[in-house]
């Protein structure tokens, strides 16, 4: 029988038995359904989190401390003094109830000098990010990202105004863009020795981060902060360092090992659902085999040979499988895309999962159809026409 014949028979069949073809690919297309969503949702999630590492630049290095005393501002000082660093920033920070007239929050509180902007460059939706305040104790000025902003009941026009830090009033001068969804969500920006002030304790940081003067150089800098920061510190021997120094193409490494492993581990989890609707498809198809014996008994008596009842058989499982993961791709990318609209990531479309997820799905139907296909094409004629 030509299989394009035999494929329109399948789905004629399909059309004919609606409800119970729609019950039988319900396992493959929640199955193919979690596989894409989950899938898509890891890979965006982690290209909007690599989006932001990224940003960060490759000539960058950003050391933290182990401990909340590790870092302190006078290994910044001895730290600009390093060959092949351009730039040095600090950063300090606390948790703060952040309150306006509408709305308070808990809120993540980074204390900045006034070489963060030029090493991170934050993104500004509206206003301004925080001006030059060195050696202003009490610079009383706060930049938001949207996230906060919402929670607060703020907009654009809120540039200016005054909300609470703790007891103590600040006045907005910016609100960052934090569409990416990473680094500065439910964060705040305020001038470093003003959170010296009200959210930290000096001479301590929370980090440093050092710009190179090149990429090129960036693990010689490594080496030589390592050995800088340990001789400060008094770390000799085997005893641990008290800091960690990480550079961007780090992090996107173990970023990426980390997608991989999650796609792995939620792909195979969806598959066991695709797993189960192709025994849905092997129990169908038996029952259908046996609802039409006298069919077969007709076709074996007219010539129809069992490769031909064989093929039709396997090919109606094949289009079950193919028509319940095209429609579980569709769900799933819709699914996905709502998803990522919602967590406010990156929406990923993979054509290769997609193609992989169908070709899974015929797989499914070729694995868990042979049965059915084999015990119908086994039919003798004479006891197939005798079947009521």
């Amino acid at each position: 029988m030509n299989i394009l014949i035999a494929a329109r028979l399948a789905f004629s069949r399909i059309i004919a038995t609606k409800t119970r073809s729609g019950l039988t690919m319900l396992g493959i297309i929640i199955g193919v359904m979690s596989l894409i969503a989950l899938v898509s949702v890891a890979q965006g999630a982690t290209s909007g989190i690599q989006d932001q590492f990224k940003g960060l630049g490759a000539r960058n290095l950003n050391i933290t401390g182990t401990t909340n005393q590790s870092l302190t501002t006078d290994d910044v000082k001895e730290i600009e003094k390093l060959s092949g660093i351009e730039i040095v920033t600090e950063t300090v920070s606390g948790r703060v109830t952040l309150s306006s007239n509408e709305a308070s929050t808990k809120a993540q509180i980074i204390g900045v000098d006034q070489n963060y902007k030029t090493v991170v460059d934050p993104d500004i939706f509206v206003g301004s990010f925080l001006p030059d305040v060195t050696n202003a104790s009490d610079a009383r000025l706060i930049v938001l990202s949207t996230t906060l902003a919402t929670d607060l009941k703020l907009d654009a026009y809120s540039i200016g105004s005054s909300i609470a830090v703790g007891s103590t009033e600040f006045t907005i001068v910016g609100i960052l863009d934090d569409a990416d969804g990473f680094g500065t969500r439910g964060t705040a920006y305020i001038p470093l020795e003003t959170a010296f002030k009200y959210v930290a304790v000096p001479p301590y940081l929370s980090s440093i981060t050092v710009q190179t003067t090149s990429e090129e150089i960036v693990p010689e800098v490594t080496t030589n902060l390592t050995a800088l920061l340990k001789a400060r510190h008094n770390i000799t021997g085997e005893r641990e360092a008290d800091f960690v120094i990480t550079d961007a193409s780090q992090l996107l490494d173990a970023i990426g090992t980390v997608q991989q492993f999650l796609s792995l581990l939620l792909g195979g989890i969806a598959s066991i659902s695709l797993v189960v609707g192709g025994i849905g498809i092997m129990n169908i198809m038996l029952v259908s085999v046996r609802e039409r014996t006298r069919e077969i008994g007709i076709r074996r008596a007219i010539g129809a040979q069992q490769s031909q009842i064989l093929t039709q058989f396997l090919i109606e499982a094949i289009v079950l499988s193919l028509v319940g993961g095209i429609i579980g791709v569709i769900i799933g990318e819709v699914v996905a895309y709502f998803l990522a609209q919602l967590g406010q990531w990156n929406f990923a479309l993979s054509p290769t999962m997609i193609l992989a997820s169908l070709g899974f799905s015929m797989f499914v139907g070729v694995v868990f159809g042979v049965w059915p296909a084999r015990t119908a094409s086994k039919l003798k004629p004479v006891e197939a026409l005798r079947f009521e």
